[in-house]
């Protein structure tokens, strides 16, 4: 017999369908601004949600035109079993050179992105971390 091992009581499954259990998107939805206007890291993040699935679109600091790294499926989570309330996310990028594994999570109105950076290049470059906080763009009014 396989015993399935989960870390707390509440991750254990339950016996209803599971109906009504995704996790609300709306709170990551939108474009979001590094608010470190000198950063060499990610400057702007768009999120947008695509068939019940959320999708990171990241720009990296670039000149004279910022680097779009592409779109990448980005993964919810709440903060406990039973809510559904869109709290962090994690999303990960791959090239020839580097991993990144993206972690961010909302406090406070900022989007907090913790970049996880591993280089798979055979290089002796020292992978690393960094952390950066995004504010959201607000949408451009037409003015009469």
């Amino acid at each position: 017999m396989v015993t399935t091992k989960y870390f707390r009581r509440g991750d254990q499954p339950q016996t209803d369908d599971g109906a009504g259990k995704a996790i609300d998107l709306s709170p990551f939805i939108g474009s979001w601004v590094n608010t470190k206007k000198d950063t060499t890291g990610f400057v702007k993040l768009i999120i947008s949600e695509n068939n019940g699935r959320l999708v990171l679109r990241a720009f990296g600091s670039a000149s004279p035109e910022l680097s779009d790294w592409g779109e990448v499926e980005a993964f919810a989570f709440s903060d406990g079993v039973e809510t559904h309330n869109g709290r962090a996310f994690s999303a990960v990028y791959n090239t020839d050179a580097i991993e990144v594994a993206l972690q961010g999570n909302l406090n406070l109105g900022l989007l907090v992105l913790v970049t996880f950076n591993r280089f798979i290049d055979d290089s002796s470059r020292a992978n690393y971390i960094n952390r950066e906080f995004f504010h959201r763009q607000q949408k451009q009014t037409a003015r009469l």
